[in-house]
């Protein structure tokens, strides 16, 4: 029996989106696996932090992930795993109902005291770590795949909340007006694509880059928003690399764009044979 064409095309529409579900987001090998980041060289060594006026910034401009780049005025406040949070939430609202409903049995209710709990995510909503060892501290035991960011962008009273997700696994900064590589995340697609440590780009699909790492986070978006039939799977890069000759030649993977992977998909092909 065949099927309707319109339940055939979303149905390659789903499978395609599952495809690309690989390229968004965490990496796959991020969210599979638990445990502190994996980088060489550790990240505890060259994570770019100092203790400064008013706590603790990054030495350079740095991008915690594809979308947010934190800059040396912003003053970092804390890290740490969301999951674990969520539970202090969690167990902090059922404390406060119980207690609700204790007191309001009273004739004379008592005023309401903190549980543990709620005092300890209090605590956390309002902490601001003094150090940068604390820091590096947290890195060496954190949840890689859940990591969390909170930081004040210099002259707001805003709290931003960011996630930890080093784009293509690779700690990036910009350094003396380069995109300079700090760390490469073990089994990521920058490790692959033959990025290493203290490489420092001077290209970007043939072109010279001498952008903000606002601009490179940018064109890294657009080309990982997919390419077209025809264009090249990888993109291409050259980079200074200490102790070689001359610039040497590295690319990141590109996923195919959604368009692309329809055409590419067969009629058959997560639907069996028609009838």
């Amino acid at each position: 029996m065949n099927r309707p064409k319109g339940r055939r095309f979303w149905g390659l529409a789903w499978s395609a989106s599952l495809v690309l579900l690989g390229w968004s987001g965490l990496p796959a090998t991020a969210r599979a696996e638990e445990g502190p980041l994996v980088t060489n060289p550790p990240i505890i060594t060259v994570f770019p932090v100092e203790d400064g006026p008013g706590g603790v910034h990054f030495q350079y401009p740095v991008a915690i992930n594809e979308l947010i780049v934190v800059q040396p005025k912003d003053t970092l406040r804390t890290l740490y795993v969301k999951p674990e949070l969520e539970e202090k939430v969690e167990e902090a609202q059922q404390n406060k109902e119980h207690k609700e409903a204790a007191y309001s049995r009273k004739s004379t209710p008592d005023p309401l005291s903190e549980t543990p709990a709620e005092r300890a995510l209090r605590k956390f909503t309002h902490t601001v770590w003094p150090s940068k060892t604390t820091f590096l501290q947290a890195l060496e035991v954190l949840n890689g795949a859940d990591l969390r960011l909170m930081f004040q962008r210099a002259g707001e009273e805003k709290i931003y909340d960011e996630p930890v997700s080093l784009p293509s696994g690779l700690l990036l900064a910009a350094v003396d007006g380069r995109i300079a590589i700090l760390a490469v995340q073990s089994g990521e697609k920058g490790e692959r694509g033959g990025f290493q440590p203290g490489d420092r780009i001077i290209t970007i699909g043939g072109q010279p880059f001498m952008g903000t790492l606002d601009e490179f986070l940018e064109v890294y978006r657009r080309a990982n928003l997919g390419r077209k039939s025809g264009e090249s799977q990888a993109l291409g890069f050259t980079v200074y690399r200490a102790g070689s000759t001359g610039p040497v030649s590295v690319s990141l993977p590109l996923p195919p764009s959604l368009q692309q992977s329809l055409l590419e998909f067969s009629p058959e092909m997560g639907h069996g044979h028609s009838e």
